[in-house]
């Protein structure tokens, strides 16, 4: 699907608006140094992505096989604008909003064995939406091998597998992350 045929098919506006909103609200949040405002974001934005990857990792691979050809096409089609917007901003804005949430808290402290941990795990978490969800939806919302069907899947396959990469490492982060609040 080319810009063209995104914007024809009403999809462009509430996909910009699902990266916009949330942009806009951590900026806020930072630009005011509100830590409920940061703290919701963050926390928000964060279960959103997760509740995703979720979704695409455990959920949509069983779905996604039983459908028919055209169906995939048209799934992949409709649903990849939105993830192509939305999960790259969460998955710069949620660490984002938690780096500056722990700064203003004053438990940010590089040295500390749970702070290198949730660095290198978000690190690894980021680094695989985009190598695996990011770059094969990419591929096929421009088309790369439109209309075949062993392409598509192949493609499907990774962002799924990506996403439950993602989910299982974000369960281990938001582990991580609870516990260096609690007992910090």
């Amino acid at each position: 699907m080319n810009r063209g045929e995104l914007k024809s098919s009403g999809l462009l506006l509430p996909a910009l608006l699902v990266t916009v909103i949330p942009a806009a609200a951590t900026i806020l949040a930072i630009l005011l140094g509100n830590v409920l405002i940061l703290d919701y974001d963050h926390v928000l934005l964060g279960a959103i992505w997760t509740g995703i990857d979720v979704f695409f990792g455990l959920i949509f691979r069983f779905i996604f096989r039983e459908l028919s050809v055209e169906t995939r096409q048209t799934v992949a089609n409709r649903m990849l604008p939105a993830t192509l917007f939305f999960l790259p901003a969460s998955s710069i804005l949620t660490p984002l909003a938690g780096y500056y949430l722990a700064n203003i808290e004053g438990i940010w402290s590089l040295g500390n064995p749970i702070v290198d941990a949730v660095i290198v795990v978000t690190a690894v978490v980021v680094a695989t939406g985009f190598i695996t969800i990011f770059y094969q939806s990419l591929l096929i919302a421009i088309g790369k091998g439109e209309g075949d069907d062993a392409i598509l899947r192949r493609r499907f396959y990774w962002i799924v597998n990506g996403a439950f990469l993602q989910a299982i490492l974000q369960i281990g982060l938001i582990s991580l992350m609870a516990y260096w609040v609690v007992y910090q």
